[in-house]
């Protein structure tokens, strides 16, 4: 049910041209310091190794669904990301070694994917920099650990994109990180001047990872906040139309956009986009009938998002198969408040079996091929229906 929306073909050639790329920096990083032959085959085959296991993870992790902040499918921005952490711990060295700003492209590969590719990657840049600058195990043991660290406190963050104290955790640990190299491993008299350059690094740091996460969350996170909490207000002018014409699809709206929320926030989706879907999956009948040519002119006419509309065609237009997982919430929070609804309709006075309901819906969705080819896994559809049950109180608001 995985099914990638990219072409096989284009992840193939981007993640190829992804390999080609790294090996060819790692080969002109050697040249560039004077490597001998030994030295330069030993890099290039590390950095080889290390990109094709970041491309296992990033692959991976798309299968069972492991992305956070949006990345699926987004393997040119995340190939862009790496080759560029990759040239900048080419010239790293350049740099001394207490100055290396690796928190930053480790916090970034992190975020450009998920925990587990951005660690990967993270630790095959810093392993560039340690072998081309003659460093040791303890220059890569003091990065890696707070560049871990970086990755783990960033990749919980929810839509309000706070950035403030996972920012205090990565540059504390990164202060330590640095003051126990100062500390441990000088070979020299201890003197203020010796935690100058560590100083400016954590200064550095904490400049670029605001101002690369401010940048991150306006282009990706918050890039349509403020058109969805207008097109997801109840009083916005096309539900309002829709109330008008008929308060039964109103309310089957509402009910149906809470559950889609609640479930693709639970479950790390985009919530707005599957919200807004919900609401808006039968505005087409405000000019006729439900068609996608109504839907779509209307999406149009109301410049919706780009991720609502190709939600929208995925469910309303029959020629479209299902992929994305929000498509698949909306399926069933529509389902299932269909079904309460009906039985409601037919006695109101009904004592209804939820769980038994929700089972229901699910076990007959499963035995049709309406998800085969969707990116949602097993695992995520489980989780789903346990949340539908989870919400049974909820559901003697529709009665």
């Amino acid at each position: 049910m995985e099914k990638s929306k990219t072409p096989l073909w284009k992840r193939i050639l981007v993640f190829w041209i992804m390999f080609v790329l790294s090996g060819g920096i790692a080969l002109a990083g050697s040249l560039l310091y004077g490597n001998n032959t030994e030295e330069t085959i030993r890099n290039t085959v590390m950095v080889l190794t290390g990109t094709g296991v970041v491309i296992f993870a990033f692959s991976m992790s798309e299968m069972n669904g492991l992305f956070i902040y949006r990345n699926e499918g987004k393997y040119s921005r995340f190939t862009m990301m790496y080759l560029g952490s990759l040239i900048a711990s080419v010239l790293l060295p350049y740099l001394p070694v207490k100055g290396w700003p690796f928190l930053v492209l480790f916090v970034l590969l992190g975020v450009f994917s998920n925990g587990v590719t951005g660690v990967v990657a993270g630790s095959t840049c810093l392993l560039v920099a340690v072998n081309l600058s003659g460093g040791t195990f303890s220059v890569f043991w003091l990065y890696f650990i707070s560049g871990v660290v970086g990755v783990l406190v960033f990749s919980t963050l929810n839509d309000d994109f706070h950035v403030g104290f996972p920012l205090f955790i990565s540059l504390s640990i990164l202060t330590l990180c640095l003051t126990a190299n100062v500390i441990l491993f000088s070979q020299e008299q201890l003197s203020f001047g010796q935690f100058m350059i560590p100083l400016v690094n954590l200064m550095v740091c904490c400049i670029l990872l605001l101002i690369s996460l401010k940048m991150f969350s306006a282009a990706v996170i918050h890039r349509n906040r403020e058109k969805y909490m207008d097109i997801n207000d109840p009083e916005f002018p096309l539900l309002v139309q829709l109330k008008d014409m008929s308060k039964e699809e109103y309310y089957h709206a509402i009910h149906t956009a809470y559950l889609s929320d609640r479930i693709a926030r639970r479950l790390g989706l985009d919530d707005a986009a599957a919200k807004a879907c919900a609401y808006y999956q039968r505005i087409g009948k405000l000019r006729g009938e439900n068609t996608w040519e109504n839907v779509s002119a209307i999406c149009n006419e109301y410049h919706f998002p780009p991720n609502t509309k190709k939600i929208l065609k995925e469910y309303v237009d029959e020629s479209e198969k299902i992929v994305s997982k929000e498509t698949v919430v909306v399926l069933f929070a529509d389902c299932i408040v269909s079904s309460i609804l009906y039985l409601f309709e037919k006695d109101p006075t009904a004592q209804l079996d939820y769980a038994q309901i929700i089972d229901t819906v699910f076990q007959k969705k499963l035995e049709t091929d309406e998800l085969w080819g969707s990116e949602i896994s097993l695992g995520q559809i489980r989780s789903m229906q346990k949340i539908f049950v989870e919400e049974k109180l909820y559901y003697d608001f529709l009665r």
